[in-house]
């Protein structure tokens, strides 16, 4: 990816930028903690270089909840439509890697009520804090008045830790997961590659990179199958789990490539769920078995692989470089459960 739109509304700004390469094509930003719908559009409208855009970062907070909502749902809107990744970042992380830190700094922004969202970060602009919300009198001194520009974003979306797919509201009122039934299972599509990637990096300590992933996609459907949950009990859906397989033709054994849910989600049986799924599927293309590969310290994998009738067959010693063994498990699907 080259060319990104960027869009940020966490602060009393709107601010939109075109970035290709780290250097600025375009930029304008808005002031008017009131009038971020009306702002972004008419950015939108001005920008120059879209054309040529191949995915969209926006800002996903800290941020009050309404301003912030609008930069998500457009930016993620705008992706969809012209089929292109959106990747949401930490806005405090944008702002710390757009500035010139020479030690341990304390970066806040206005969060209303008379507080202020801040974090803490170390010369290298890594966040090295919980980030918090704290009245005003309590938040560290350091630096109050920046704001998330085009550039800090395309910098923290190239930053594992700065990549986040759900808004940072910090005080959002309504913190209870939904209903199950408001969890809906498609097929994964390429726009929603940016959601996955804040997913995948936060669970795995060896994520998948973007270019792993589009080259599982490239593909779909002669011999991968890739599904997400997908949360839609709000205004913006937006995707909290993911799975596929790789297949070579009916009847041969179905390898699973990989399968999350999102931290927030787990417990509640969204992993069973997706392996159903692939499980329906394997069975729907003749398969004689599922296999998979799993981290040997990934004890909630293992269990609830070994409660679905997966069974070790081997050990891969040394499989992820820094992480141990890989243990390959399988499943017969042969009626009769015999191999």
């Amino acid at each position: 990816m080259k060319r990104a739109l960027t869009i940020d509304t966490s602060t009393s700004h709107t601010t939109v930028g075109v970035v290709e390469d780290g250097v600025i094509i375009w930029t304008e930003s808005i002031e008017g903690a009131t009038s971020h719908g009306g702002a972004l559009g008419a950015l939108v409208e001005r920008a120059k270089g879209l054309d040529t855009v191949d995915h969209v970062i926006v800002g996903m907070g800290p941020g009050p909840f309404t301003g912030l909502r609008v930069g998500i749902i457009f930016a993620q809107g705008f992706a969809k439509a012209r089929n292109i990744p959106c990747i949401g970042v930490v806005s405090l992380d944008a702002i710390a890697l757009s500035q010139q830190l020479t030690g341990d700094t304390v970066i806040s922004i206005d969060a209303r009520r008379k507080e202020r969202y801040w974090a803490r970060y170390d010369a290298t602009a890594e966040r090295i804090s919980e980030i918090a919300v704290s009245k005003v009198d309590q938040v560290p001194d350091g630096i109050t008045t920046a704001v998330p520009t085009p550039l800090g974003l395309a910098m923290a979306a190239n930053n594992a830790r700065s990549i986040r797919q759900t808004p940072l509201y910090l005080r959002k009122p309504d913190a209870a997961l939904p209903p199950l039934q408001e969890i809906h299972l498609r097929e994964l599509r390429f726009f929603d590659l940016g959601e996955i990637l804040g997913i995948e990096r936060d669970l795995f300590p060896d994520p998948w990179s973007l270019g792993q992933f589009k080259e599982e996609l490239s593909f779909v459907p002669r011999s991968r199958y890739y599904v997400v949950l997908e949360d839609r009990s709000s205004a913006q859906p937006h995707i909290v789990g993911y799975a596929g397989i790789a297949f070579t033709g009916l009847g041969e054994p179905v390898d699973i490539h990989t399968l999350a849910v999102a931290k927030e989600y787990q417990g509640r049986g969204l992993g069973e769920r997706l392996l159903d799924h692939l499980v329906e599927k394997a069975i729907a293309l003749a398969a004689s078995s599922i296999l998979l590969e799993v981290r040997d310290g990934n004890e909630p994998a293992r269990a609830l692989y070994g409660k679905n009738g997966f069974t070790e067959i081997s050990r891969r010693v040394g499989y992820y470089a820094r992480f141990g063994d890989a243990l390959v498990m399988e499943k017969s699907l042969h009626r009769g459960g015999g191999q």
